[in-house]
């Protein structure tokens, strides 16, 4: 099985390159990678008609969605949860 493409926003990255604790986000990134069907926390459906998933990871919340076809997931954002 091949590893599947995790893109992340020119935003997202400089947001991630910010972080104190890079660690959790990482890991859960890496994960995506290896195994795209993990799911998040919550689920919700954009004005698109994508299945948009949230992770929780500590103080932040982690938008992405897959497209299987592509076999790319792709991160859109990255916000901490107290400014939600």
């Amino acid at each position: 099985m091949t590893d599947t493409l995790v893109y992340l926003h020119n935003h997202v990255a400089d947001y991630i390159k910010k972080l104190a604790q890079q660690g959790p986000v990482q890991s859960f990134l890496d994960r995506l990678q290896s195994n795209p069907e993990i799911v998040g926390n919550y689920r919700f459906i954009d004005p698109l008609g994508r299945i948009i998933e949230v992770k929780i990871l500590g103080r932040h919340a982690l938008f992405f969605f897959k497209d299987p076809f592509a076999n790319i997931v792709k991160i859109l954002d990255l916000r901490n949860v107290e400014s939600l």
